[in-house]
């Protein structure tokens, strides 16, 4: 009994294309009918853009900008935020676990912006989950900038002070001339002043003076649920299909080559 070869196993699926197709069709219809059973999940979103101050920074090396977007990132997924969110939605009345939150929470980077997401089955409480987050999370992030701001100035003020000891030129705050009679008042205005950066900067978390977030785009009840993973579950249906009716028809073409020889 002769086999069948490859060439002509070929040729026959070339003849029987509409058989791969149909399979490929019926596959992939089953794939977005699973994807459309899956229970509907809405996502509420938002998104912080961040701007820097190149006046202030001078340029900056690509790894500087990243230190500086990823730095905003740590804030808006830190520890911190996460625990201010949950205080507030449960003097909302709603109690919800860290892992619960870390389950449906989402964020990631766009060049320039921060996206967060959550999501849930509720779109009223994915609103009201994501609306606490950005809220903690813009107000943190505002306040980490009022003191790298304020830490800023008052590095100017201990630039000046230092200046003032090493030139003893008039100080700019209070116009007292540098000289051994006021030095101790000087040093002690100096070291009061590193301590006040010290402090600033620790409570900064990180962030630069330069440095803008602005909550551009404010959380707003999803209306529509998003589909997740229909692509993958079409293109499998679509790949089984075709896999089994490639497996059909070399079944059949086998037995119908095998009647032929006998």
């Amino acid at each position: 009994m002769k086999n069948l070869s490859f060439l002509e196993w070929l040729e026959t699926l070339a003849s029987r294309w509409y058989f791969l197709v149909a399979g490929m069709i019926v596959g992939g219809l089953l794939g977005w009918g699973a994807a459309m059973l899956k229970a509907p999940v809405y996502e509420a979103n938002a998104v912080f853009t961040i701007t820097i101050d190149y006046t202030q920074t001078g340029a900056l090396s690509d790894i500087e900008e990243d230190q500086a977007m990823r730095g905003v990132g740590d804030i808006i997924f830190s520890e911190e935020v996460i625990s201010s969110a949950l205080a507030r939605l449960e003097a909302e009345g709603l109690t919800l676990s860290k892992d619960e939150f870390y389950d449906d929470a989402i964020f990631d980077r766009e060049e320039f912006r921060w996206a967060i997401r959550y999501r849930d089955a509720d779109p009223q409480l994915a609103y009201q989950v994501l609306h606490a987050w950005e809220a903690a999370a813009d107000e943190i992030l505002q306040d980490s900038l009022v003191h790298a701001r304020l830490g800023a100035a008052y590095q100017e003020v201990l630039n000046g002070l230092t200046t003032c000891l090493e030139r003893g030129t008039l100080m700019e705050a209070g116009g007292e001339r540098c000289s051994l009679e006021n030095l101790d008042e000087i040093l002690e205005k100096t070291n009061q002043v590193s301590g006040l950066i010290t402090d600033e900067l620790a409570q900064s978390r990180g962030l630069f003076s330069a440095l803008t977030v602005v909550l551009s785009n404010p959380v707003t009840v999803p209306t529509l649920p998003v589909r997740f993973q229909t692509n993958v579950l079409v293109f499998s249906g679509l790949f089984i299909g075709g896999l089994l009716s490639i497996i059909g028809l070399t079944l059949l073409t086998r037995k119908q080559f095998v009647r032929s020889d006998e």
